[in-house]
């Protein structure tokens, strides 16, 4: 139910302004670069990504949602990016949604978990990739959260030191210090996804499910451009993801811009999959595959890099 409720409350809010409408791309009125010159390939966690952009973690247990991860994993076959399914703490207490999590694909598992849970969960999925969230915030607001988070650092140092699978340490819509970036670099992580507070606001979802709601917190932690301006300078120390309020190509290119390799859209896509379905989520990924190759052509970028 909280799961289903994440998602009705998300889905009522629109993004409208973001702190990236603040920035202007390069634009060139004579290009010197055509279709044919651009490859939008992205290296993330050692891995080569035909396109720098993906279907980031949006929910996990229940049957809708089981379903909603279902017809994504399909979107994301269909379409050549990647998909990374929502998180797999309800699969931990109930069978069903444990047989429903995709498998062979990623993890998304929270660091209130222990590190046998974690392990076991990165075992029995068999996933390429594990994105471990940390929420305290939206925790500390939760009812049914955790207030203990004395254990989340050594659980992190525990979970990168028994696993070779590539480990992304993502934000759930806060944004990301300076000091949590060194900390996931010292630690020798892959990759971190700032998720800025520029989209899905995990803080006023709990606030709006609380019988003693505390809209003050809504305001703490930075914006997903900000997040990227502190992180930028570390680009080549550890891959930086970034999401949060993304909601078109041109959003894509900022933050490829401003340092990121990739981009998790969540909630502009689950919108499309519940409102207007299946295929015309698939038409509105290839149309802003066309107008990522527009945009870097525009401003003269052969490649990611550029």
């Amino acid at each position: 139910m909280r799961k289903k409720d994440h998602i009705n409350i998300a889905l009522s809010e629109k993004t409208i302004k973001t702190s990236l409408d603040s920035y202007r791309i390069d634009y060139n009125s004579i290009p010197l670069i055509g279709i044919n010159d651009v490859s939008t390939k992205t290296n993330i966690c050692g891995d080569e990504w035909e396109w720098p952009f993906f279907i980031n973690a949006i929910t996990g247990g229940g049957k809708e949602c089981n379903k909603i991860n279902d017809i994504l994993l399909e979107v994301s076959n269909i379409t050549n990016i990647k998909f990374f399914s929502g998180s797999f703490s309800p699969a931990l207490y109930n069978e069903k949604d444990k047989i429903a999590y995709p498998k062979n694909n990623t993890l998304n598992i929270g660091l209130d978990k222990s590190v046998q849970e974690i392990l076991s969960s990165l075992k029995y999925t068999n996933a390429k990739y594990l994105q471990l969230h940390t929420n305290p915030l939206q925790e500390m607001i939760m009812p049914e959260g955790d207030k203990n988070f004395e254990n989340w650092y050594k659980t992190l140092k525990n979970v990168r030191e028994k696993t070779k699978i590539p480990i992304i340490l993502k934000e759930t819509g806060f944004g990301m210090s300076e000091n949590t970036i060194k900390m996931a670099i010292d630690l020798k992580l892959d990759a971190i996804d700032i998720s800025g507070r520029d989209g899905t606001n995990f803080a006023r979802i709990e606030n709006i499910r609380s019988s003693t709601p505390s809209p003050y917190l809504e305001e703490i932690g930075y914006t997903t451009a900000f997040s990227l301006e502190i992180a930028k300078k570390y680009r080549n120390n550890i891959d930086i993801i970034a999401s949060g309020g993304i909601r078109n190509p041109l959003d894509i290119i900022k933050t490829l811009a401003l340092g990121a390799k990739a981009c998790g859209i969540s909630r502009v896509f689950l919108d499309i999959l519940i409102n207007k379905g299946k295929n015309a989520l698939i038409n509105e990924i290839q149309k802003w595959q066309k107008e990522i190759v527009y945009l870097m052509i525009i401003t003269n970028s052969k490649n990611i890099n550029d």
